[in-house]
């Protein structure tokens, strides 16, 4: 009896879409509207939920503060940011081939989700996933942990025969705490050092598929 396919829980700013440049440009402009200074690089940016930056970015502020931030950030990206955004190369071609081979699908975001149903709706991708779990503002939890363990009871899936697929540190971190094998997409924005905590990595998206086929999950270090 073959093995059952294990599901596929990706990622999207930075895994299935090279949205930097709207995320930053978005970041910079709210940033200049505030006379916030010089933050250094706003790449780091890309991956947490909003409410971690906005938080780093004024330590020192109100919460009431911190709201505003966020919301003229997503103002803004809800006005121009989402559209500066593309699909990384490879990824589609990676997708289509895990869909036609039976694999289950799903996209975990810390992206508001109603961003990322809009993304995924504008790349014609949003058909080939089982469910699309991103964040929500009226969540208690804005943390990637209790988002990926949302989904895995929602939809019951097997911690051991599932894969989380992500670029950066938070994908890697959700993963393990839900116990279960992550990833790493190293055409993404994380740094080697990210990558080497993840169970497996994939240089390019073709090099995805053969290494989540049944029988090659690695349990040994969960």
């Amino acid at each position: 009896m073959p093995l059952a396919k294990p599901a596929l829980i990706f990622d999207l700013d930075g895994t299935l879409t090279d949205s930097m440049p709207g995320i930053v440009g978005c970041l910079r402009k709210v940033l200049d509207a505030r006379n916030l200074g010089d933050q250094g690089p706003l790449e780091r940016f890309v991956g947490p939920p909003v409410e971690e930056w906005t938080a780093e970015l004024l330590p020192d502020s109100s919460q009431e503060a911190r709201v505003e931030l966020a919301r003229d950030y997503r103002a803004c990206y809800d006005r121009e940011g989402w559209l500066n955004n593309s699909v990384f190369p490879g990824v589609r071609e990676m997708l289509f081939e895990l869909h036609a081979e039976g694999f289950p699908l799903y996209v975990c975001t810390s992206k508001q989700q109603h961003f990322a149903l809009r993304i995924l709706d504008m790349f014609e991708l949003s058909s080939l996933f089982t469910a699309l779990y991103g964040d929500k503002a009226e969540y208690a939890s804005h943390s990637k942990v209790d988002l990926l363990a949302s989904l895995l009871r929602q939809h019951g899936l097997d911690p051991a025969n599932t894969w989380m697929i992500g670029d950066r540190i938070f994908d890697i971190q959700a993963a393990h705490a839900n116990h279960i094998p992550c990833l790493a997409a190293a055409w993404g924005y994380g740094p080697p050092e990210e990558c080497a905590q993840a169970d497996a990595v994939a240089p390019p998206p073709a090099h995805v598929p053969a290494l989540v086929r049944p029988g090659k999950q690695p349990h040994a270090a969960l």
